[in-house]
């Protein structure tokens, strides 16, 4: 499933802590092609996750917008 959301705070082993819309924050890493492509996120970019079916609060960030 994926939703829409944006990164609050970076974590430590390339991790983000994400802002999910209609939900509570998840965690979630790069998936390995955006890592690929060297994508630096900060805080307040627009990302979109595809959450795990087994434990909805960890993703991964499968498109990135930057933010203002």
């Amino acid at each position: 499933m994926k939703v829409e959301g944006v990164v609050v705070e970076i974590l430590p082993a390339a991790q983000y802590r994400v802002d999910v819309a209609g939900r509570e924050q998840v965690i979630a890493h790069m998936a390995p092609a955006a890592e690929r492509s060297f994508v630096r996120l900060r805080v307040r970019d627009q990302v979109v996750v595809e959450l795990t079916a087994g434990d909805p609060t960890r993703g991964r960030i499968v498109k990135v917008s930057k933010g203002s």
